[in-house]
């Protein structure tokens, strides 16, 4: 569990970078009007950095802390944000 949850927290810090340029660029989905669909999109995209983030932030405590499980979930919270975000795309 311990290496698993190294490399999916590496990847999700490799992972930042086009969240947060999806989100710098979210606004853009509003040129053709507005739709409920897109505020889902646009608030997903918002909050992917910031859950990657924070959720980077306590897994890692997690895992200094020697709680290996705990660490493992935390990492996969950002993965469930995503998930979100794809099937709110598909569904406009």
């Amino acid at each position: 569990m311990k290496i698993a949850t190294i490399i999916l927290n590496v990847l999700l810090l490799l992972g930042l970078v086009p969240a947060i340029m999806g989100a710098m660029t979210s606004p853009m989905i509003f040129d053709s009007g507005q739709n409920p669909n897109l505020w889902r999109v646009f608030i997903t995209m918002l909050a992917l950095p910031v859950v990657i983030i924070i959720c980077q932030i306590i897994s890692w405590i997690a895992y200094f802390r020697q709680k290996y499980d705990f660490a493992f979930r935390m990492s996969i919270i950002p993965l469930v944000n995503l998930i979100l975000l794809i099937i709110f795309m598909f569904s406009m």
